[in-house]
């Protein structure tokens, strides 16, 4: 039987630290073996994510149990992905009922036990071969080794020893992992993690015997083979600032996605998911319970990026412009998703709110919803992680006039080199937008040089047009853009105006129209004109809840130009906001008659 050791706060702290700095060593590596669950390469990127939050955010209180509640808290408002939620749980599970001052050799095996317990259930469907599988082998070994060895030291170092030798069988238990001769990312960042750990009590240093250099080569052979076929699109992530049931959490989510797992510390609760209606977890979780911060990734499109060589030219825009998903996935194009702020609950234009939701929201909130600037720092991170994967990138926004976007791009592109990034003010909005961008991605595909592309875009902008018919003033009238007189004034007389952009890209009055039915034939008529003075390049449509009437305005034009659109699809909500429920409108881009 080993003498007892016992660890300190400062101990256990410094322990966690040294694991914590382990892991962010290898972040790249992690990243290139990351094929499980998805292949979306950032199990590296979201392990560094809770490392640093842990190491920035955590302190040494009065009590132990002071200083391991200020760690548990700072693992999980820093962690992200599948592994970095469970992993905040595995130090949560660590962390509870702690009434001592110290852990020594004897309860250091029950608060691991408890560290595998919460992490495990965390998981909708746990997975053997992944992180959970060390997590319980770290205390099983423990339990097992506890009398072989005649020195705390020697102990620590043949579990240390056995747990690598665990992780290494792991590319067996799972057929991918199998496939690539790899081991589950998550599953080595725990070992790094616990190796730093005992590296820290015994006051030495990490022995990371990896061969990291060696695996990371044989990955990099097969990287590009890997199957990209995601089921579920978003990982979505939501902290809650409150305590709940974990297990009708999970009832009431399962049905939306996969990887569902909910972790938890004294004073926060977080749901991961993957899923292709992050809008729908949204909404679900806001209904009984105070929603704190929601995280959205695209998996397929960091996929995308993750697997292909580095290309020449990236189209970026924001999310008001109205492009089918299909198009941007066909495309390539890059989508930054604008903030309206609704009830103090920030949501992100086409991932976490929809049309139906947003006017829902304000027919019950007394205070109409805000759109928010992107913070300049967001948009430099994004612009760096874009370079990883382009060498020249091309920004195209909404209307100056019409939002500060384009102001918080340009400053943000400052930071970098004047010809790797561009930020076009595109003096349009929607699917104008929207077309503007589908044309210049269509000339990268085309091989236009960054010069040309550019120069095409600032021409062609002056070559679009868009006709939107509102069908109610309301939102208007909320969102102080037009008087409530006024708009008392507009419903009495049925007042249903086109609204459309000028040159200088500020909305602006286009018809005058009474009556639904007459605003309707009205874009029909005003863009027939158009037809026959310019011609028709292409062109799209969009609507607010109104797919039907969309759909009519798509048959009137394929009459007029024996043209189908390039796409219909649902508005922004940033449109929506102001536009009102119902609006449709149509973009075209004028023919070779301009």
């Amino acid at each position: 039987m080993i003498n007892i050791k016992k660890l300190s706060k400062n101990n256990i702290y410094d322990a966690i630290v040294t694991g914590a700095k382990d892991v962010i060593k290898i972040k790249d590596y992690l990243n290139e073996i990351n094929v499980f669950p998805v292949k979306d390469g950032d199990t590296g990127t979201n392990m560094t994510n809770i490392m640093t939050s842990i190491i920035e955010n955590a302190k040494i209180e009065e009590t132990l149990k002071d200083t391991l509640k200020s760690i548990s808290n700072a693992a999980l408002i820093g962690s992200k992905g599948n592994s970095g939620l469970i992993f905040s749980q595995f130090i949560y599970g660590f962390t509870k009922d702690i009434n001592l001052d110290y852990i020594d050799n004897l309860n250091l095996i029950n608060q691991l036990e408890k560290g595998y317990y919460y992490a495990y259930q965390s998981i909708e469907n746990p997975v053997e071969g992944t992180m959970i599988t060390l997590m319980r082998s770290l205390y099983e070994i423990m339990n097992n080794e506890k009398d072989k060895h005649n020195s705390f030291e020697e102990y620590l170092i043949k579990v240390n020893e056995i747990l690598k030798s665990q992780l290494k069988l792991t590319k067996n238990q799972l057929k991918i992992l199998k496939k690539y001769d790899v081991v589950d990312a998550g599953a080595l960042a725990f070992t790094i993690f616990i190796d730093g750990f005992i590296s820290s009590v015994l006051n030495n240093e990490a022995n990371n015997d990896f061969n990291i250099e060696e695996k990371t080569l044989k990955v990099d052979k097969v990287i590009d083979h890997i199957n990209n076929d995601i089921k579920y699109r978003y990982c979505t992530e939501v902290l809650l600032s409150t305590n709940i049931d974990i297990v009708t959490l999970k009832e009431n989510l399962k049905q939306y996605g996969d990887s569902l797992v909910i972790g938890k510390s004294e004073e926060f609760t977080k749901v991961h998911i993957h899923t292709n209606n992050p809008d729908k977890i949204v909404e679900v979780l806001q209904k009984n319970n105070m929603i704190k911060t929601t995280k959205v990734d695209d998996m397929i499109n960091q996929s995308i990026l993750n697997n292909h060589e580095k290309s020449e030219i990236c189209i970026l825009t924001d999310s008001i412009a109205d492009i089918d998903q299909k198009t941007i996935d066909h495309l390539n194009i890059q989508i930054f998703p604008i903030n309206l702020n609704i009830a103090d609950l920030i949501y992100y234009d086409k991932l976490t709110i929809n049309n139906k939701q947003l006017i829902k929201l304000i027919n019950e909130n007394q205070q109409f919803p805000k759109t928010s600037s992107p913070s300049t720092i967001s948009v430099i991170e994004l612009l760096d992680n874009l370079k990883n994967h382009y060498k020249k990138i091309i920004i195209i926004t909404v209307s100056s006039k019409m939002s500060s976007t384009y102001n918080v791009f340009n400053n943000a592109a400052k930071q970098f080199n004047n010809n790797e990034v561009t930020v076009i003010d595109s003096k349009l909005n929607s699917i104008a937008q929207g077309l503007l961008a589908i044309n210049a991605a269509n000339m990268v595909r085309e091989n236009n040089s960054f010069e040309e592309v550019i120069n095409t875009t600032n021409k062609l902008r002056d070559e679009i047009e868009i006709l939107v018919r509102v069908k109610t003033l309301d939102n208007m009238v909320k969102g102080g853009r037009i008087s409530k007189g006024l708009g008392v004034f507009a419903r009495l007389i049925r007042l249903n105006p086109i609204i459309s952009i000028d040159k200088d890209g500020n909305g602006i009055i286009k018809s005058k129209v009474i009556g639904k039915k007459n605003s309707f034939k009205k874009i029909i008529k005003t863009f027939k004109r158009a037809y026959k003075k310019y011609g028709v390049k292409t062109y799209a449509i969009t609507h607010v809840n109104n797919l039907k009437e969309a759909e009519k305005l798509k048959t009137a034009i394929i009459k007029i130009t024996n043209l189908k659109p390039e796409y219909i699809t649902d508005a922004s909500s940033v449109i929506a906001l102001n536009a009102g429920n119902g609006a449709i409108a149509i973009s075209y881009i004028k023919g070779v008659k301009s």
